[in-house]
This record gives C-alpha cells, sequence and structure tokens, in this order.
C-alpha cells in the first residue's frame, strides 16, 4: 500500500470556495483521504471526487467544534492540517510518515516552507521559517520536551501527525460535560503545539513541504492575540481552560500529580516563545502593517526579509525558490489553474 493511502488531510474552509477548489484539483488522484470542515456561509458546490473527499457545510461553527465532528471520521494511522491557501507536498508528507514510522518515540514532523505570491503571470516564491528548519525537539520525558522548545517555537500545527495524538489533542479541548474549555484560536494553535510535544518528539525535516500564499492574515484581524488572552481580567476563565486541558494531558503522559503538571504548564505557557529582538521585530512588522501610510516601510522590511532568505538557503533543494522542480512546478500549474 502506498503511504499516502493511510494519510487524511483536512482542509478546514471558510469563505474561500476558489482556494478550496484548487485545492481539492491538487490532492486529486494522490491516494490521500480528504476530509473538509468548511464553515463558509454559502454550501460550497465545486467539483469533488466523492470517492476521496468527505465534506461537511456547517455554516459559523466554531473551528475546534468542527474538528470535534470529524474525528470520528478519521480512518488513517496519520493526519494532517492544510489552510486553503496552502498547498503541503504529497512527495514530502510520504517521506515524513516513512520517517515517523522509523521513529516511534516522535509524534510529529514537517519540513521546509516557501510562501508565494503571484503576480500577473508570474509567481514569486520566498523562503519562510527559515530559523527553524532542521529543529528538532526531543527528551525522555514531556516535560523535557516542554521545556525545551522555549525561545525556539515553530509551530507544528501543520505537520503530519499521528492520528491517535491528533485525537487525543482535541478531545483535551473540551471538559468532561462536553464544552470549549476556550475559543480563542491563537491559543488552539498553541494548544495543539504544546499536546504534540507532551505525546512525543517533533522534527523538521529537510525536505521541501509546503507553499504558503503571502496574504493578509483574516484571523489576525478578528482574534484577540494570545498574549492579551493570558494577561487580561476578562479572560481569565478562558485561559485558565487553555491550562486544565494542558495539565490533564502532562499529568496523563508523564504520570505526576495535577498540581506539579499545572505548575510546568503555567511555567512554559508564560515563557517568550522566541528570542527578544525576534519579537521585537515582528511587532515592528504589524505596526507598519496596521497604518496605510507605513506601507512603504512593510514592503522594505518584507523585501530585506526574502533576499536575507535567499541567501541563507541558496543551493538548498528544498528550497526551491529560484529553480524548478516537479513539485514546485505541480503548484505553480495549480495556482494558474492548469
Amino acid at each position: 500500500m502506498d503511504l499516502l493511502e493511510n494519510v487524511t488531510v483536512i482542509i478546514p474552509a471558510h469563505n474561500r470556495p476558489e482556494r478550496l477548489q484548487r485545492l481539492l484539483n491538487y490532492y486529486r488522484g494522490t491516494g490521500l483521504r480528504v476530509i473538509v470542515p468548511d464553515s463558509s456561509a454559502r454550501l460550497f458546490e465545486g467539483d469533488m471526487d466523492p470517492a476521496q473527499v468527505v465534506y461537511l457545510h456547517r455554516p459559523g461553527l466554531h473551528f475546534l467544534l468542527k474538528i470535534r465532528e470529524i474525528l470520528r471520521m478519521i480512518s488513517t494511522d496519520y493526519v494532517f492540517y492544510c489552510a486553503d491557501d496552502d498547498f503541503i507536498v504529497p512527495e514530502a508528507v510520504r517521506e515524513l510518515v516513512a520517517f515517523l514510522e522509523r521513529n516511534p518515540d516522535y509524534s510529529c514532523a514537517q519540513g521546509h516552507y516557501l510562501t508565494f505570491t503571484p503576480h500577473g503571470s508570474e509567481i514569486e516564491f520566498s523562503p519562510r521559517y527559515i530559523r527553524n528548519f532542521d529543529s528538532r525537539v526531543t527528551g525522555p520525558t514531556a516535560v523535557s520536551r516542554l521545556r525545551g522548545q522555549c525561545g525556539m517555537y515553530a509551530s507544528v500545527l501543520y505537520s503530519v501527525v499521528l492520528t491517535e495524538a491528533f485525537r487525543r489533542t482535541y478531545e483535551a479541548c473540551f471538559d468532561a460535560a462536553g464544552e470549549l474549555r476556550f475559543r480563542n484560536l491563537y491559543l488552539a494553535e498553541e494548544f495543539f503545539h504544546n499536546s504534540m510535544l507532551i505525546q512525543g518528539c517533533y522534527a523538521t525535516l529537510p525536505c521541501f513541504y509546503s507553499a504558503r500564499e503571502q496574504i493578509k492574515n483574516s484571523a489576525a484581524q478578528t482574534t484577540v492575540s494570545s498574549s492579551v488572552v493570558k494577561t487580561a481580567p476578562e479572560y481569565r476563565s478562558e485561559f485558565d481552560g487553555f491550562v486544565r486541558g494542558l495539565t490533564e494531558l502532562l499529568a496523563w503522559k508523564d504520570s505526576m500529580p495535577e498540581d506539579e503538571a499545572e505548575a510546568v504548564i503555567r511555567e512554559v505557557v508564560a515563557a517568550p516563545v522566541d528570542k527578544p529582538s525576534v519579537l521585537f521585530k515582528r511587532r515592528v512588522n504589524a505596526f507598519f502593517d496596521r497604518h496605510a501610510l507605513l506601507g512603504w516601510a512593510s514592503r522594505l522590511s518584507a523585501m530585506r526579509y526574502r533576499q536575507k532568505g535567499l541567501r541563507a538557503v541558496r543551493g538548498l533543494k528544498s528550497y526551491p525558490c529560484e529553480f524548478s522542480t516537479p513539485e514546485r512546478d505541480r503548484i505553480v500549474r495549480a495556482v494558474r489553474g492548469k
């Protein structure tokens, strides 16, 4: 059996039917199983292969509630998310599954990222997340892995993960009464990240894994930042629910008392996720993005980031920004609708 036949890709669609269609076209015939929990206002009426795709229209349903609904539908041993404006490379998924099967102490793995921006008939590719390439988080215990990743955060949300760990993560997002413990989407990403490290090791492998379209993040316009949720009194209950879910996972995995597990979780989630210099640059760029008159500064910053990235990855086959590979060319054809 092809390894991809044991993998499900989840596409959490929301109000971008044209991007959903191009991604469904991209994965057609790959052997991957596809589940689309769609919270769009309108039903998607595009072209889907019913033998490959399970589609659920749940207009306006919260992300975590969408995912809870599809947990029972995942019948494969491995699963990964692909946003509808991304392309995660099937050949890389196959390589990552093979890695996870050889290394049962790992819960998740991913590869190298590009971003792309269409400019008329041309598509510009740039390196992304180059500070984290080939990073690993290992350790014999969940506590050692949680503490070992501080200051080098590389979200594992779009990694290939073990389905068992995926299910356990989202079950922990709900309390004993079946109610959501938190709703903030940034907390949801951080919860997933820490849950995966609690359940196993993590690796970034040197392969071209994903191309991400460079568009404005709509979630950033409507979602309160996690730093606010963690400190503002009005979000105390939500943050405590977030901590509670991770505490239960850690206490289970490392067989430790819950009060000790909670102390570790609060220590880890309070720590800066990156170096102070990196956090400062992010705040500056966010300030540029919020003010239209500073658009020139935002463009200059993006250009400098791209040039620095191209120098850093020059010659690496896993970053095909300025040369063609079959994997990149297939994404180009998908973007152009060919």
